[in-house]
């Protein structure tokens, strides 16, 4: 029963949102709730009946499991496969949209290594398609729709309330966040005042809204099960809203019934072996999908740093001074000074940030410095270019000694940063 009191807690406190209005709903307890709808309380039946009518276009449902009995046709709600909800959200004439990303989560036991140790992040607890849902949201929202987004909170082993947050901000630029909790509550009703004939009623008077009194001394901290983000509402509840739902019905005695021999049942069989064979393959998807995002990392890393090594040698090349005329006045000797001044300290800016993405480089995985091994040898004899270049600036720098030394020194650094230099290439002298 608390599974169908979390459903049915979350669309009683939204229905002033939802009644009245064509809707699209994307819930797996709504599934589970029509297919076992025999079995629910009188108040959770007249609930999900009013949800999904039947007939018209009033509602629409998109199932993540198509199933005889879901309800479709004229006598249940219409029902769309859940793979082609961006169609529906784009053509159905929907006014708010109530979705639930319970069955989106990545189980933790299917990610690599490497999405494991970032378990955290949100892109790895999601499935990708729960993005896709999102964006198509905003897409309705932004024209006005009202869109209502849940997601199971913390207690119920789904998302912390500050990840909520972040997963609504990224897709939407407003939004207010509920968060559901089911607690055990007394209620106590003040019945009024009982007076005799001879004494007054002195409240007669003072009589007017009953007031609300709440006391959670004896309780614990209230934990989370179902979190709740409202987009595009204009009048929404602000506060406290408690909700009654009905009694949970007592257990009925088991009934003494003569054993029956077991019958095989192969379609069942087929069914969980194919339901079984699904699940390993979204797994296997979306391994395949965070590697590609791993892959994609480094390969920009290591594009980065080239674009580095490319730039700082375009700086070099175009710095350096042009050899003094025998007709150039004597003043021109010290500009070229300041000029070399300054391209030294540029290339010491340029060394030190190349230094750091090298560090980076070399510390990726075996596999990636194979790959790029290639590139590597051209950076190394691009670096021993760069160190002949500086030794070609000292040499024009000859007047300030200083200013030659550091050269010097600069083009000491970038061998040792090179290292031998590769085959075919002559080392500077």
């Amino acid at each position: 029963m608390l599974h169908a009191d979390r459903w049915a807690a979350r669309y009683g406190f939204l229905r002033e949102l939802w009644a009245g209005r064509s809707r699209v709903l994307a819930d797996p307890a709504l599934e589970a709730a029509l297919r076992g709808a025999k079995t629910l309380p009188a108040p959770f039946a007249a609930l999900l009946a009013e949800l999904l009518p039947g007939g018209g276009n009033q509602a629409w449902l998109l199932a993540h499991e198509a199933r005889p009995g879901t309800g479709r046709g004229r006598t249940g709600p219409r029902v769309a496969e859940f793979d082609a909800f961006e169609e529906l959200l784009a053509e159905a004439p929907w006014q708010v949209a109530i979705v639930d990303l319970a069955r989106h989560f990545v189980d933790a036991a299917s990610l690599s290594r490497f999405a494991a140790r970032a378990h955290g992040r949100l892109e790895n607890r999601l499935e990708t398609r729960a993005f896709r849902l999102l964006t198509a949201l905003a897409e309705g929202a932004e024209a006005g729709r009202v869109v209502v987004v849940s997601a199971p909170g913390e207690a119920a082993g789904g998302l912390e309330l500050g990840l909520f947050q972040e997963l609504v901000t990224q897709h939407f630029p407003r939004a207010r966040i509920y968060a559901l909790a089911l607690t055990r509550a007394a209620s106590v009703v003040d019945c009024g005042e009982v007076t005799s004939d001879e004494v007054e009623d002195e409240e007669a008077d003072e009589r007017g809204p009953v007031p609300l009194a709440f006391d959670n001394s004896l309780g614990e901290d209230a934990g989370f099960e179902c979190l709740i983000a409202v987009v595009g509402a204009r009048d929404v509840p602000r506060g406290v809203t408690l909700l009654e739902l009905p009694p949970t019905a007592p257990a009925e005695p088991p009934r003494a019934e003569p054993a029956r021999p077991e019958r095989a049942r192969p379609e069942r069989a087929r069914d969980e072996e194919s339901e079984s064979l699904r699940g390993q393959l979204a797994q296997a998807r979306r391994q395949i999908e965070l590697a590609s995002i791993a892959r994609q990392s480094l390969v920009e890393q290591l594009d980065a740093a080239q674009s580095r090594i490319d730039a700082l040698e375009d700086q070099l090349a175009g710095r350096a001074p042009a050899p003094a005329k025998a007709s150039e006045p004597d003043e021109e000797g010290p500009r070229r000074i300041d000029a070399a001044a300054a391209a030294l300290q540029s290339a010491r800016w340029e060394l030190e940030q190349l230094q750091g993405e090298l560090r980076r480089v070399t510390a990726r995985p075996v596999e990636e410095l194979e790959r790029s091994l290639a590139a590597a040898q051209a950076r190394l004899g691009a670096l021993h270019a760069c160190a002949a270049t500086v030794e070609a600036l000292a040499q024009r720098a000859g007047a300030d000694e200083g200013l030659a030394g550091e050269l010097q020194t600069l083009r000491d650094r970038l061998l040792e940063l090179a290292g031998p230099p590769p085959t075919g290439v002559a080392e500077p002298s």
